[in-house]
């Protein structure tokens, strides 16, 4: 009789939490379980996400939650919440040795602490969401050449896994050369909807007569909040509406700004299967993020079959993957006056042009994700054969 091949997942979110991380694993998850009879466990942290992002669904698999010191906005606390997340996550994961280990960067530092406490006696893959401690000097926390950074940086990246999962080529290739090793890399954006709930009642801010442009998400250290406002200020209220749904660190100074802003709308919550009613989806990465972080709006976006507007720099996988449906603001080049050209020239047979790319893109997307869950599951099966 044949042993069930076997997988684990360690995160700091599983669903029922409205993480997009967490319902990323949940989905290969459940693909793993329906398609290939791979039994799979999660390991995750026994809390709920503090933003607004993804939404609230029923968990897949054997779920083992873990309970956590305490929870703090206070940035202090915080970062010793990641390290303590991290290092009780990799430890109860040492039981599911035996299995390919498939490890998430959130919280912030769990990679070194798989790299630690795994060292080469544990076979893992890693899938890469936001990069720490890049993060941490993308943020101005810490300096990289700071000791301490140098020092977690190196930890991090010693003891390099089976299997990268990676959201774009451009991060794939940046991690690589973190690694110094050609790993086996399999490509997996993140947000891609398989099932588009797209509904047929129309919100309250949808207006047939303008040109709808939205911000649905996070505005985080990782977004620029002046790439909204130059949109807002050079806004037509006639011709043009702005939607914008907003959480993160710099959101309540960039409500504010906008609450009094003709042509503008805030709204709480902008449901998934409400997005094709925005006709361009604004999404931004600060320079020094590139590679650190992937924006998974612009995924979904394109998944529900919408144009971006992208804000960041060219090298980025947001604009390498969706150049064909989408917009460039160069952040290193004037904003305001970019954004001014781009307003004055949109016309609604600009978008429905770049609509027209989206379907090719998505239908590519689809396709990286089923491979990759094929190649996770090639992984697994040759872990449990060399046991």
């Amino acid at each position: 009789m044949s042993v069930k091949p076997k997988v684990t997942f360690v995160a700091r979110y599983y669903p029922p939490s409205p993480n997009i991380n967490g319902e990323s694993v949940c989905d290969m998850v459940q693909y793993l379980q329906e398609n290939y009879g791979i039994e799979c466990t999660i390991i995750c942290m026994d809390r709920e996400f503090e933003g607004k992002g993804g939404s609230s669904r029923q968990p897949v698999g054997n779920v083992i939650r873990l309970r956590t010191l305490f929870k703090s906005d206070r940035k202090l606390f915080r970062f010793f919440t990641f390290l303590y997340d991290g290092f009780v996550l990799t430890r109860h994961s040492l039981r599911y040795k035996n299995s390919l280990i498939v490890v998430t960067t959130s919280p912030p530092m769990l990679p070194m602490w798989a790299s630690l406490l795994y060292g080469r006696k544990v076979k893992w893959a890693l899938w890469t969401l936001d990069l720490f401690p890049e993060g941490f000097e993308a943020t101005g926390i810490i300096s990289k050449t700071n000791f301490l950074y140098k020092w977690v940086k190196k930890k991090t990246y010693a003891s390099h896994p089976a299997q990268l999962i990676c959201l774009g080529p451009k991060q794939a290739e940046h991690i690589r050369n973190e690694f110094q090793l050609d790993i086996p890399t399999s490509v997996l954006p993140c947000g891609v909807f398989f099932y588009q709930d797209k509904s047929d009642m129309m919100p309250s801010w949808w207006d047939n007569s303008k040109i709808i442009l939205g911000y649905c998400g996070n505005v985080h250290d990782a977004h620029n909040p002046e790439f909204i406002k130059a949109v807002a200020d050079n806004l037509d209220p006639q011709k043009h509406l702005l939607v914008v749904a907003l959480y993160g660190t710099k959101a309540p100074a960039l409500k504010e700004y906008l609450k009094d802003k003709p042509g503008v709308v805030i709204t709480d919550n902008v449901p998934r299967n409400q997005l094709h009613f925005i006709d361009v989806h604004m999404v931004s990465l600060v320079v020094k993020w590139t590679h650190i972080a992937v924006p998974s709006k612009a995924v979904s976006a394109i998944s529900m079959g919408c144009p971006i507007l992208f804000c960041g720099s060219e090298q980025s996988d947001n604009w390498h993957m969706f150049r064909k449906a989408g917009w460039l603001i160069d952040e290193q080049q004037d904003i305001q006056q970019q954004v001014k050209n781009f307003m004055a020239h949109l016309t609604q047979a600009g978008i429905d042009e770049k609509k027209q790319m989206t379907a090719e893109l998505y239908t590519h997307m689809q396709q990286q994700v089923l491979t990759t869950y094929s190649e996770v599951a090639q992984q697994i099966n040759a872990t449990q054969a060399s046991q």
